[in-house]
């Protein structure tokens, strides 16, 4: 056997080997970033509803707007993504809902209903760049907070 014939052998393996490896190396890369967003955007979901569940009536609403308009300067107080590789639709709305429960917790007792307020936020990850190993779409990430005020205590 002639060992001369087979010098190109570990040439034509590590150009079959490097493309596949750029490319999971890439695929890393792209993932890690868009799994920073994802996790930016879900804590950024998470406080905004808080902010909001806590403000006054009138801020309140103008914090629901400005996230349902999807408004640059509303988002940008809660949310600062490591890339641009996806483009947040937010969307914030008021909930109420009646809770049926007793006063002294105990069976005996009549049961009262107590109006409540929850203030719901949301948001849909859409892939603003032509990735092909991303996802077109996360979401979407919602969080519903209890509003500290009841709002016939804010008129």
């Amino acid at each position: 056997m002639n060992v001369n014939n087979e010098k190109g052998q570990s040439l034509v393996e590590f150009c079959l080997i490097v493309p596949l490896f750029l490319l999971m190396i890439i695929g890393m890369i792209y993932g890690g970033c868009a799994y920073a967003d994802y996790l930016q955007y879900s804590t950024a979901v998470r406080e905004a509803a808080r902010d909001i569940a806590i403000q006054d009536k009138d801020r309140r609403q103008a914090l629901i707007m400005g996230l349902s308009n999807n408004s640059a300067g509303t988002i940008a107080q809660y949310a600062n993504p490591l890339t641009n590789l996806y483009e947040p639709h937010f969307s914030a709305r008021l909930i109420e809902e009646e809770i049926a429960g007793n006063e002294n917790g105990d069976n005996n007792s009549g049961n009262t209903t107590k109006k409540m307020s929850f203030v719901k936020v949301s948001v849909v990850l859409k892939l603003a760049e032509d990735v092909s190993v991303l996802p077109e779409r996360l979401g979407p990430l919602q969080c519903t907070m209890p509003i500290e005020k009841d709002l016939e205590d804010d008129n």
